[in-house]
């Protein structure tokens, strides 16, 4: 089914047109409008006339775009402004008007629980419980939960284009800096025993500016992202934030404008995010965040389907990585029975790679992708592969995995690795060295696949110190100057020569 959201926000308005397939949420189309209404109610109280036209007009056009891009369903919700405006059932009913279907009016509670909603479906987290934090343009909410349920939730008005009403200067000067603290610290220092008390393992943060920040962030520290704006499962900490945070308030909006990484559509109240993020943060006592893309829209569509349930996060990955093959490759044995080969080589070898189970996962999901390009054509088809793997926003991987991903499915087929390769050159050092170990297996896996006949059913090894000795069960087809490159490559890694013979024969395999 093909559902969608019109999000009616504080800073912009947006809508989500998606695929709503076994519990998963396929987007299909995304569009922004930036309206900053939170910032006019903080102003006037109220929306006036031409806001309130040019709100219901916009809204309009985006419920068209969700029905003329085949969306059978359309949610439309209205946060922050429109909750606070004086005149907001007028401005609620214009826009009704517009778009042809209700317009809820989502309390800062419920507001809250969704956006949990769609951070616990893109984000896999490791130790619960977790704190979620969605900032926008009208209010800032808290909800703090295990799993699909929400434990506790608050939602305040610290939205970064209401805050923003604040400021007199630009830059702020010391005090409009004061009242800006002094307005965080109204709203968020009531509420720290009771964060503190729920004691919360995990972090994550999410809305645009969130995001706008962490891309600032990564550009400053030289960090590699998926797709270069992708930032889903960044983790930040305050003192990066902090320090972003300094060189904003330096500058007025022009100067903004021209820091490294900025979108000039979030350049206008970043600093004010910026300045509300850290407080909150020191006052908490967060040294680190994860950021999430994914929130209130996709929280909306998983709630409006009725699907809570938090997927363990190596299930998530698993359907992301089914996800990418069955779109690009649909019905390829290939690709999943080379999987089954990386899986019996890394646990035929592991006394000698020495890897651990998360090493395992995601050999299995490079192999799963390893073709993907040939989607596009054979030739280069390591290229594309690499391409579509970056550009997949894979939910539940951290970007140095994904870097190992797009490295592993770039070099399946090479003499080795490309260090000025830039997901490559990302990687500390420990996970470059993890990736150079698993590259070879999965090389390996693939030339035992090398007909795609699924001819080879199991392998096993044997080392003497010196030489690797994989027994293959099954009939491969193997080319000598291709196995050659990769046997080469793996004496390389491992220091030991590599034989392959018949299992049942003994024979050497050429």
């Amino acid at each position: 089914m093909r559902a969608s959201v019109l999000d009616l926000g504080s800073n912009s308005f947006h809508v989500l047109v998606a695929e709503m397939d076994d519990g998963r949420v396929v987007p299909v189309l995304r569009q922004r409008e930036m309206l900053h209404l939170g910032a006019v109610v903080a102003r006037h109280g109220a929306i006036p006339a031409d806001a309130r036209q040019h709100a219901a007009a916009t809204a309009g056009h985006l419920a068209d775009l969700a029905r003329r891009s085949g969306a059978t369903e359309v949610t439309a919700v209205a946060t922050a402004a429109l909750r606070d405006a004086d005149n907001g059932p007028e401005v609620l009913a214009a826009m009704e008007a517009a778009t042809g279907v209700p317009v809820r009016v989502l309390p800062g509670l419920d507001e809250a629980r969704l956006s949990y909603l769609g951070v616990r479906a893109s984000v896999a987290v490791d130790v619960e419980p977790v704190l979620v934090l969605d900032l926008g343009g009208g209010s800032l909410e808290f909800a703090v939960g295990r799993g699909s349920d929400v434990d506790w939730a608050a939602s305040t008005p610290l939205g970064g284009s209401r805050s923003s009403a604040l400021l007199e200067q630009d830059p702020p000067s010391e005090a409009d800096r004061r009242r800006l603290v002094a307005a965080v610290d109204a709203e968020v220092v009531p509420l720290v025993d009771e964060i503190t008390r729920r004691a919360p393992a995990t972090v994550v943060a999410l809305g645009g500016t969130v995001r706008a920040l962490a891309r600032l962030v990564a550009v400053e520290d030289g960090m590699w992202l998926p797709a270069e704006s992708v930032t889903n499962h960044l983790g930040l900490t305050t003192g990066q934030l902090r320090r972003v945070r300094d060189r904003l308030l330096a500058l007025d909006y022009g100067g903004r404008l021209d820091v490294p990484g900025m979108k000039d559509t979030r350049a206008d109240h970043i600093h004010v995010a910026a300045v509300i993020l850290v407080e909150v943060f020191e006052r908490l006592g967060i040294e680190r965040v994860t950021v999430s893309d994914w929130g209130l829209r996709e929280g909306l569509l998983l709630d409006a389907m009725g699907v809570t349930k938090v997927l363990p996060g190596a299930e998530l990955r698993r359907r992301e990585v089914e996800r990418v093959a069955t779109t690009f490759l649909p019905g390829d044995p290939h690709p999943g029975h080379v999987a089954e080969l990386a899986g019996l080589l890394f646990d035929e070898l592991v006394d000698l790679h020495g890897l651990g189970d998360d090493d395992r996962e995601l050999l299995q999901h490079a192999a799963r992708l390893h073709t993907v390009g040939e989607a596009l054509a054979l030739r280069r088809s390591h290229r594309h592969g690499a391409y579509l793997v970056e550009n997949a926003e894979l939910r539940g991987f951290p970007p140095h995995d994904v870097a190992m991903l797009v490295t592993l499915v770039r070099f399946h087929g090479a003499r080795g690795v490309d260090r000025r390769f830039a997901p490559a050159a990302s990687l500390d050092g420990d996970r470059r060295e993890r990736l150079e170990r698993l590259l070879p297996l999965l090389q390996l896996a693939d030339v035992l696949d090398r007909a795609r006949d699924q001819a080879v059913h199991d392998v096993h090894a044997n080392d003497d110190g010196e030489v690797v000795t994989l027994a293959v069960v099954g009939d491969p087809h193997l080319d000598a100057a291709d196995l050659g490159r990769r046997l080469a490559w793996f004496q390389r890694v491992y220091d030991r020569r590599l034989a392959l013979v018949d299992a049942e024969s003994g024979a050497a395999h050429a």
